[in-house]
């Protein structure tokens, strides 16, 4: 009787275990497919509606593709925040992540997810600096370059001026997508940075933003529901979770730039969501397979 009780026992927290992953399985795919959605339907809006006069969007964030705010105080201006948030962010997220990884099976994909999107981010911040540098510091800056394509602009660039930019816009990206599809092999992530960079060539410069928006979503969206589904566990669901705040964030940036981002840094609340999100859902991840794993592991 005592062996049947124990059998029973254990089909029934087999079975509750089942019925976990399946929730936070499907779940968490929903929820990447409203992400993915989000951030495409903020592109679409963003190429076909985005001009001055917009009923849509916020006239500040048409003018220039961020919400940008102190243009005129120098190492102060929205995408000089972006760089000194994003490095301490970042500084304070390895961190974390070298506390907390390699601490159990379960976090492995987790792990990656951490390790590689801080690296991207941190790419992403020095790609802030290089704009803020460029439009505010370097006295180079043509007036009507926002509404330019990439390709426009660098055909009026000499070979010395051109060449550090190219090099500069493929590390970016190779560090965005590296972060996006962190099981990727770094001849992959190599390869498939060569065409981001190539479309970017062809986006005005004002939508530049939803355009690297767009490719990351589609990246990260794929990979994410390619997983096996003994992956899809409580640290997916976490990071749908991250994900879905991250891709609403652009949508409260170009809508309420001048009434509500701009009070907060305008354009830093896009990039401190991102580090924030994922260090939250990292760490839930974490006391969810240390703690409550082990807690379960003892009632049996």
């Amino acid at each position: 009787p005592l062996s049947n009780n124990t059998d029973s026992a254990k089909n029934t927290i087999e079975t509750v275990s089942i019925n976990r992953m399946t929730y936070y399985s499907s779940t968490g795919d929903i929820l990447m497919g409203v992400s993915a959605v989000l951030i495409l339907a903020y592109t679409v809006a963003v190429l076909n509606f985005a001009e001055p006069g917009s009923k849509i969007f916020d006239e500040q964030w048409v003018q220039d593709g961020f919400c940008v705010i102190n243009k005129d105080v120098p190492y102060f201006s929205s995408h000089d925040m972006c760089f000194y948030a994003d490095v301490l962010l970042v500084l304070l997220g390895w961190g974390v992540y070298q506390k907390l990884k390699d601490s159990c099976s379960e976090m492995k994909l987790m792990d990656d997810l951490m390790k590689f999107n801080l690296l991207g981010h941190l790419g992403h911040g020095i790609a802030h600096e290089f704009i803020a540098w460029k439009l505010y510091r370097s006295g180079d800056v043509d007036p009507e370059s926002p509404s330019s394509t990439t390709l426009e602009k660098f055909t009026n660039m000499d070979s010395m001026q051109l060449l550090p930019i190219l090099g500069v816009l493929y590390v970016f990206w190779c560090g965005l997508l590296k972060g996006a599809m962190p099981k990727a092999s770094n001849r992959t992530i190599a390869l498939v940075s060569l065409p981001a960079v190539l479309g970017q060539l062809f986006v005005k410069e004002v939508f530049g933003f939803g355009y690297v928006q767009a490719v990351l979503s589609v990246a990260f969206t794929y990979t994410q529901l390619n997983l096996s589904s003994d992956q899809k566990n409580f640290g997916y669901l976490a990071n749908s979770i991250a994900f879905t705040v991250v891709s609403l964030v652009p949508w409260v940036e170009c809508t309420a730039c001048q009434s509500f981002a701009s009070k907060l840094g305008g354009h830093l609340i896009y990039d401190v969501s991102i580090p924030a999100s994922l260090g939250a859902s990292y760490v839930a991840s974490w006391y969810h397979f240390n703690k409550e794993g082990n807690a379960a592991k003892k009632t049996l």
